[in-house]
């Protein structure tokens, strides 16, 4: 494959992901469907704060506002000759709760409301494309055309984090790449320092038109409790063999960060995520890709939360 088509089809996939946010490439997991009303969160932690109750509460009508930064560095050596990518993408993304029903389980509307980004890579001209400013999408954003500021996707979660339903609208039903806002919460409740794990795979496809399953598993550590705020540490693990070259296809499974609990509100309020990977040998023996992205969400609003200033905070 020649280098700048691979160099841009990286670039491209990596710029939708900074519209939703940079999240795990995995499909969909279907949970059960939780039945009965949910305990009381905030109770429960009053009457054993080292073994809380972790639960989503969600609010009909409630918005949430998320502030997302997104920055990637992209080294590569093909065929011996250097070539660099570079992105910087700060985006908003609304969560819209339109109905809670009577086991707590919730319907969003998902949207992005504007998007900044920025993006240089070597031999091309810059680029650049700020929602609020500019009228028309530079054709190195393409895939940006009819998505903001409309919904993309209505989502389903119960309280736990199980996803029951997740129909995306008919005028969108590609290329939407999503955040974990969300992440499957412990049955029961959790002392600080406990693991638990969501094991699922992903589908790769192969020269031959068929595709290689990949096992991996995503765990999550209860790390600390401070201040009414749960700190989740997370990381995925890959069960399945890969080969260098199919690595570089999925570097987005290597992640590993922190998200922040709301006991009393009943969601997060922060993540922070990093992918830092190296791959040797997957085209050429010398060729190689260094793979840095780091992405930052908030939807705290504080005026002195850099990740939410950065986004602007609304008037």
């Amino acid at each position: 494959m020649d280098r700048r088509r691979f160099l841009s089809l990286f670039s491209t996939g990596l710029l939708s992901a900074g519209v939703g946010g940079c999240g795990a490439v995995t499909p969909e997991v279907q949970f059960p469907v939780v039945t009965g009303l949910e305990e009381d969160v905030a109770s429960l932690f009053e009457n054993d704060p080292r073994r809380p109750l972790l639960r989503y509460r969600f609010k009909k009508g409630e918005v949430l506002r998320w502030c997302v930064l997104h920055t990637l560095d992209m080294k590569n050596i093909i065929g011996g000759k250097e070539e660099n990518i570079e992105t910087r993408t700060r985006s908003t993304k609304i969560w819209k709760t339109l109905d809670v029903d009577a086991t707590g389980t919730a319907t969003f509307e998902y949207r992005v409301e504007d998007i900044d980004t920025f993006r240089a890579q070597t031999g091309l001209h810059d680029a650049s494309f700020n929602s609020r400013r500019d009228q028309i999408i530079p054709p190195e954003f393409n895939n940006l055309e009819g998505k903001i500021d409309v919904p993309l996707a209505h989502i389903r979660i119960g309280t736990r984090g199980q996803t029951t339903r997740r129909p995306l609208l008919e005028y969108h039903h590609r290329d939407l790449s999503e955040n974990r806002i969300v992440i499957p919460l412990p049955d029961d409740p959790i002392e600080i320092g406990s693991s638990w794990s969501e094991p699922t795979q992903v589908y790769l496809p192969q020269p031959n038109q068929t595709t290689k399953r990949v096992r991996i598993r995503n765990e999550f550590t209860l790390d600390s409790i401070h201040s009414g705020l749960a700190m989740i540490k997370f990381a995925t693990i890959t069960f399945t063999p890969l080969t260098e070259k199919e690595k570089t296809q999925l570097f987005d499974i290597f992640t590993v960060g922190t998200m922040e609990l709301d006991l009393d509100a009943g969601h997060f309020i922060r993540q922070e995520s990093t992918i830092d990977e190296l791959v040797v040998g997957f085209h050429g023996p010398s060729d190689s890709i260094r793979y840095i992205s780091r992405v930052t969400e908030c939807c705290c609003g504080r005026r002195a939360c850099e990740t939410c200033n950065a986004s602007g905070l609304p008037d």
